[in-house]
């Protein structure tokens, strides 16, 4: 439910204001109180970091605790699904950050106060997700952000291409048209609009979406990460080992492997040991990988730092997307 909420928040979020979100939840805390994650906002081309906590319905009762929470994060943003209008009053008093999942918000920093509160709530569980942000039509889309030509392909041949059932494809082009980013220049074709705009998205929508449901194992690996020996066709490293291989920028702390080979041959082929506590996070493959490329495509490696965060993170996720990502986009 947690990760529902924040996906909703976000999208009302961006349709009311057009402020992005990039969501990780994947973050360490150190032991003090027990948070959700972190939620990076793009406010007037400045990013803003947020510690969040999130809630399913927050009553007056639950004003002590946030309190603490504000106190010892004093980045805290909450995000629930609603607040209580009274609370809100409180919220607003102390000072405490705040996003519902219909897009209201109120944020008071040294650099930025915003305060949207004109909608009704929400359920999430009835919101109806746009299918070009489903994780089948997000599929889709990591392809089109490569291939911008292909989008006037035939829905057969974008279906083979992405490995993605050719029912699929309509919905997915016409969520695109709904959130403006496709644009009908005839019967049969389209052009693009805002595709910087759609890759924020789509970072984003991963995060929450996709990403989660690729997780396959973690494993350790007694040695150099350097020397493994990597079927390229089926295995290949993403996030920060990747962003060193592509930039030689970025000395990687955690390692990420994409692939379609099973356990046995991870075991077997490389030599990685399966480890609840290991330092090598194993994903699911999603696409048709370059078998001459070692690293999963630039775009995806952006993404995976920017959701992982952290300075050098998003400095390397910049030469990225300046040296290999913006030129095509």
């Amino acid at each position: 439910m947690g990760k529902e909420i924040v996906h909703i928040a976000l999208k009302n979020l961006r349709i009311t204001t057009g402020i992005e979100g990039q969501w990780q939840t994947d973050t360490s805390f150190d032991d003090k109180l027990k948070v959700d994650g972190q939620l990076n906002l793009r406010i007037n081309n400045h990013d803003y970091l947020f510690t969040v906590g999130i809630k399913n319905e927050v009553r007056q009762h639950q004003v002590h605790q946030l309190e603490l929470y504000n106190a010892v994060y004093k980045d805290f943003l909450l995000i629930a699904k609603h607040i209580f209008p009274r609370v809100k009053e409180i919220l607003h008093q102390k000072g405490i950050a705040y996003l519902e999942a219909n897009g209201n918000i109120f944020l008071q920093t040294d650099k930025v106060y915003l305060f949207v509160d004109t909608h009704k709530n929400i359920d999430p569980k009835k919101a109806q997700a746009n299918r070009a942000f489903t994780k089948t039509g997000l599929k889709v889309l990591f392809y089109l952000l490569q291939h911008k030509e292909d989008i006037n392909l035939t829905q057969r041949e974008l279906s083979r291409n992405t490995n993605v059932a050719l029912g699929n494809i309509p919905q997915v082009i016409k969520g695109l048209q709904e959130t403006g980013f496709l644009l009908p220049l005839n019967k049969r074709e389209y052009v693009w609009k805002n595709r910087k705009g759609l890759l924020e998205r789509w970072v984003t929508e991963y995060g929450t979406t996709l990403k989660p449901t690729l997780r396959k194992e973690k494993y350790t690996y007694k040695g150099d990460w350097k020397k493994v020996k990597i079927n390229n066709e089926l295995t290949v490293w993403g996030g920060e080992p990747a962003a060193d291989i592509l930039t030689n920028y970025l000395r990687p702390e955690k390692l990420t492997l994409y692939t379609k080979e099973n356990r046995i041959n991870l075991i077997k082929n490389y030599k990685l040991m399966p480890e609840t506590e290991g330092d090598i996070d194993v994903l699911e493959m999603f696409w048709e990988q370059d078998k001459n490329k070692q690293t999963a495509p630039a775009i995806l490696v952006y993404a995976d730092l920017l959701l992982e965060g952290g300075k050098r993170n998003r400095e390397t996720a910049e030469i990225i997307y300046n040296e290999q990502i913006q030129p095509n986009l």
